[in-house]
């Protein structure tokens, strides 16, 4: 076990607690058919990992078939590829298929996060990954060398292009692979992305041919609070917003990230939101952020439900 820990970088120094070795684990799948004011337990796989997370990003396609991100190198027990991947699941997710990696596990590591849909149906993947060499021999080095990308699918999450690079280290700061991306309106990609430093950077992907390319990059106006949420919603017959969801607050913009406003009300850590067919916001997000897992603080999943209305 100790081994295993010293290549995940696992846990974090002088936080102790973050080992879940040990711990009662299980991913559980709840779903609701009145708008998320009621839940009931679909289904659960048993876990057991030292991390404190594998499962990043779920969505839907319009068949039914369900899509999950996963990172390989955070399941030490099992025998998956050790680097990120895409699941695919014909029953809603009650079970899952065999891992699609995003790229060749001899020389990259890939951290996805989420996934969407766009309008014309194909699947995109955003996160990170890391490329090794002698100068980033390993997972823990490359940590620190991490680049955003999004990878595209037109077959349903079946096979994905190659990444598509968003921002790198030298063109900006510090990136972990914590990040979202949402198609907007005018079919741009507006990508969100955490840093190590107390800032986000945000970009904007035009679209080229079938792929995309960086049309611009910068510091995005939200503080640190964890994994951003992104997420483009209706407001009307041919109106639309992007939203930035947060523990600090929820935005809004219609000019692709260069204004940004405040709705005055955030959500609790690591929020994942979808708009219902009702128009609705439904968000669901952790309270206890990473306090430990000792039963001495309050943890819970939330849900939080809110309207847009504007001109």
């Amino acid at each position: 076990v100790k081994e295993v820990l010293e290549g995940l970088n696992w846990p974090p120094p002088g936080l102790p607690q973050y080992d879940m070795t040990g711990t009662t684990q299980e991913v559980i799948t709840v779903q609701s058919t009145d708008g998320g004011k009621t839940w009931s337990q679909f289904a659960a796989e048993p876990l057991h990992t030292p991390m404190n997370g594998a499962y990043s990003g779920y969505v839907a396609l319009a068949d039914g078939t369900v899509l999950r991100t996963t990172w390989g190198n955070y399941l030490p027990y099992y025998d998956v590829p050790r680097t990120g991947y895409v699941q695919r699941s014909m029953d809603g997710g009650a079970t899952w298929g065999e891992p699609i990696v995003l790229m060749d596990p001899e020389g990259t590591v890939t951290l996805p996060k989420r996934a969407r849909v766009l309008h014309d149906g194909r699947v995109v993947v955003v996160g990170g990954y890391i490329v090794l060499s002698p100068e980033v021999p390993t997972f823990r080095v490359g940590l620190s060398h991490i680049r955003t990308a999004i990878w595209l699918s037109s077959d349903g999450g079946k096979s994905f292009g190659p990444p598509i690079d968003v921002m790198t280290k030298d063109r900006a700061v510090e990136l972990t692979e914590e990040s979202d991306v949402c198609e907007l309106p005018d079919g741009r990609l507006l990508v969100v992305t955490r840093t190590n430093v107390p800032d986000r950077w945000q970009a904007v992907l035009r679209p080229a041919g079938d792929s995309f390319e960086v049309e611009s990059f910068g510091k995005a106006p939200f503080p640190h609070s964890g994994m951003p949420e992104a997420l483009t919603v209706s407001v009307g017959p041919g109106a639309g917003a992007a939203l930035h969801v947060a523990s600090s607050n929820i935005s809004w913009t219609t000019d692709a990230g260069v204004t940004w406003h405040d709705l005055g009300f955030g959500t609790e850590y690591y929020p994942s939101a979808a708009q219902l067919p009702d128009g609705r916001v439904f968000g669901a997000a952790h309270r206890g952020s990473d306090d430990p897992y000792n039963g001495t603080v309050d943890q819970q999943i939330l849900g939080l439900t809110f309207r847009l209305v504007g001109e």
